[in-house]
């Protein structure tokens, strides 16, 4: 009996985790589409977000990405001025397309991942561990 209730817990996590993942890509492309909407390409403070999302999502730190398009839809005028400053230095490196591509290939690896029945870890991270972490220079 153990075992099941053990089972049962883990598979209700995994459909947790599954469910997360399905909230933040839609997230994801939510951003992208409001984009689009606006006929524009993302600003470099918008730019970095995404990437940054991208890549949490892509390694698997889902609540990393959460932080990233939380920052994302920040007001220009709550945007810390030191950072965009930094970033207004930096040229653009990824364009909606680039970022939607990479999106795409994301959920492609985690359905490969759900049909193989392994379970994505949801490490704990904030916006400036995630930078950190995939190597910004901020």
């Amino acid at each position: 009996m153990r075992a099941w209730k053990k089972q049962a817990r883990r598979d209700a996590m995994q459909r947790s985790a599954q469910e997360h993942q399905a909230r933040l890509h839609q997230l994801y492309s939510a951003a992208l589409d409001l984009l689009d909407r606006q006929n524009r390409e993302p600003d470099r403070w918008e730019e970095e977000c995404l990437s940054y999302a991208l890549g949490a999502m892509a390694c698997g730190l889902y609540p990393a990405a959460e932080v990233e398009l939380a920052a994302f839809s920040r007001p220009v005028a709550e945007r810390p001025h030191d950072e965009v400053s930094l970033l207004e230095k930096k040229p653009s490196r990824f364009t909606k397309e680039m970022l939607r591509h990479g999106l795409d290939y994301v959920m492609q690896r985690n359905r490969e991942t759900q049909t193989h029945n392994e379970a994505m870890p949801m490490p704990v991270a904030g916006h400036l561990a995630v930078r950190t972490f995939l190597g910004a220079s901020l």
